[in-house]
């Protein structure tokens, strides 16, 4: 279920659903109108956007812009939220509602295609219609607008003009060229010849697909081969990471290099579209020259005013690769607010470059500015919690206790630091360094206590042998609260979970002495692979952490 990427929006939303219906409905439209208004690459304010929608000005709100880009997300599931508090009926409105089928054969398209017009501002109200059931519907109106204002985009992506006759004798005649010569498969025929034709590879298709059913002793697709199958992907992907050339790949599948070459592109763009990420909004990344103005800002500030004697001074009593982390400069606040600057930068560049990817025509050099923007990224990133880590140190020295390790907690820390990196707003004018030791401090607050039950003899592991249990004949007070702890802990798990967490610990609820399962072990008993008893294990220790 989608879920909004702004909470002023959310928040916005749910009021809404408390309004008169008569204003409600009016409210609706406006946010309609406001959709379709909105530009992707600008930023507006929270105030804007309330008053577009509800003619009120809001008494406070956050100064902060918010992206165009995430807006058209929210608005989109605003109107949604909000139509389906209206129980609204399609036959009782006036003008026609268009459901998903509808549209995709008015412009002769793909639903996929209409899930981006979605994104890109193609409002959908929730209606029920005649047959009971509640769908998404679009108003003619709306589709109209959408399609006079993104006109082009609409066309190159569905192509709804009529095929004439002398493209469809081409489109045959290269159809058959790819698969007798080429021996390209059905999906690869309909991409290749879409690409260069500018048209829709359903149109390919269905064109394709009529010819054969009219010549069926001349038919194209069955001279095809078939699909690539997920296993022979598979085999494809190991032997290309492994190091072996695309053309022994093409060789081993008996395909021909450009059919290779598109299961690496698909990974590759796959494996993009997987990624999350959010980024904080500024003015300045609408600016034409954003990217040099972003870089003169960090490479003009210093790194380092001239260090006080307490930051010089590194503890004697750290191990010397924690001592050496006090040796990194720490951040001047103009050099701290440069980097945030430029980390959201380029988050925002990926952002905005992935939402023009289309895996069926995806290119390796426009994955590549993809991935270079990631890179910029996570450089960027590291600078910041580089500069951070003895600051993990210090709050993680604060939290030790008797049986855990100050190498554990640090660990622990560093994963806190990393998301306060990507969380924080710079623009909210207070030092990274005050938010990240709240952040660290919260982050104790609950994984010490787990990890002090883990070293008191139910969880723990030293030296890659599990921690005793107190003696089950023990009747201490300590005993029983740990064992007591751990129960409740172990029901947030299911079955499965709470069986890995127990036999590769080593663990006996009873205080039995009980020995540790390796993953091999653990995945013959449960016909696992040992990776996915690996997962398992990573799954339910987040759980724990998250419960206590």
């Amino acid at each position: 279920m989608a879920t909004f990427r702004i909470d002023q929006v959310a928040e916005l939303a749910r009021q809404m659903e408390f309004t008169p219906a008569e204003a409600r409905l009016a409210q609706l439209t406006n946010a309609e109108d406001l959709l379709l208004t909105l530009g992707p690459g600008r930023a507006y304010p929270f105030d804007f956007i309330v008053f577009k929608i509800t003619g009120y000005h809001p008494k406070s709100v956050a100064a902060d812009l918010l992206t165009g880009m995430a807006l058209q997300h929210d608005l989109g599931l605003l109107i949604e939220r909000v139509s389906d508090s209206l129980d609204l009926m399609a036959q009782d409105v006036v003008e026609p509602v268009l459901q998903i089928d509808d549209v995709c054969q008015r412009f002769n398209v793909t639903s996929k295609t209409i899930q981006r017009w979605r994104r890109r501002g193609l409002p959908g109200r929730r209606f029920t219609f005649a047959d009971g059931k509640r769908r998404i519907g679009f108003l003619l109106t709306s589709v109209e607008r959408f399609l006079s204002l993104y006109r082009e985009q609409v066309s190159v992506a569905g192509n709804f003009s009529q095929v004439t006759l002398e493209e469809k004798h081409d489109i045959i005649r290269r159809a058959k060229r790819l698969a007798t010569r080429c021996g390209c498969c059905r999906d690869e025929i309909t991409r290749r010849i879409a690409k260069s034709l500018n048209r829709s590879p359903l149109t390919i298709l269905h064109t394709v697909r009529k010819y054969d059913a009219d010549h069926p002793d001349d038919a194209v697709f069955p001279l095809a081969k078939d699909p690539i199958p997920d296993a022979e992907r598979l085999r494809i992907l190991k032997g290309y990471r492994s190091g072996v050339a695309m053309g022994v790949l093409a060789r081993r599948a008996c395909r021909p290099k450009t059919a290779v070459y598109r299961v690496l592109i698909e990974e590759r763009a796959a494996r993009i579209n997987r990624r999350k990420i959010k980024f904080i909004d500024d003015a300045l990344y609408h600016d034409d020259n954003a990217e040099s103005l972003v870089n003169d800002l960090v490479n003009q500030q210093p790194i380092q005013a001239s260090p006080t004697n307490d930051e010089l001074r590194v503890p004697r009593d750290l191990p010397p690769y924690l001592q050496e982390l006090y040796r990194t400069p720490l951040l001047t606040p103009a050099k701290e607010r440069a980097l945030f600057l430029k980390l959201n930068f380029h988050k925002y560049q990926f952002a905005q470059a992935r939402r023009k990817l289309d895996p069926q025509f995806a290119r390796s050099r426009q994955l590549n500015g993809l991935e270079q923007h990631l890179g910029k990224a996570i450089d960027t990133k590291n600078a910041i919690v580089g500069a951070n880590l003895r600051l993990v140190v210090s709050v993680a020295r604060k939290h030790l206790r008797p049986g855990l390790s100050l190498m554990e907690l640090v660990s622990d820390g560093n994963l806190t630091l990393m998301r306060a990196v990507d969380s924080f707003d710079v623009h909210k004018g207070y030092r990274f360094s005050t938010y990240a030791t709240f952040a660290l401090m919260k982050g104790f607050a609950r994984s010490v206590p787990l990890m002090r039950a883990m070293s008191a003899g139910t969880m723990g592991l030293e030296d890659d042998r599990l921690l005793q249990l107190p003696d089950p004949s023990a009747t201490s007070d300590r005993t029983f609260a740990a064992r007591d702890e751990l129960q409740l802990l172990l029901r947030r798990l299911d079955s499965r979970e709470r069986d890995v967490i127990l036999a590769h610990y080593g663990i006996s609820i009873e205080g039995n002495s009980r020995c540790p399962a390796s993953y091999d072990e653990l995945g013959t008993r449960l016909g696992l692979s040992k990776q996915r008893v690996r997962q398992i294990e990573q799954s339910a220790l987040a759980k724990l952490r998250a419960a206590h």
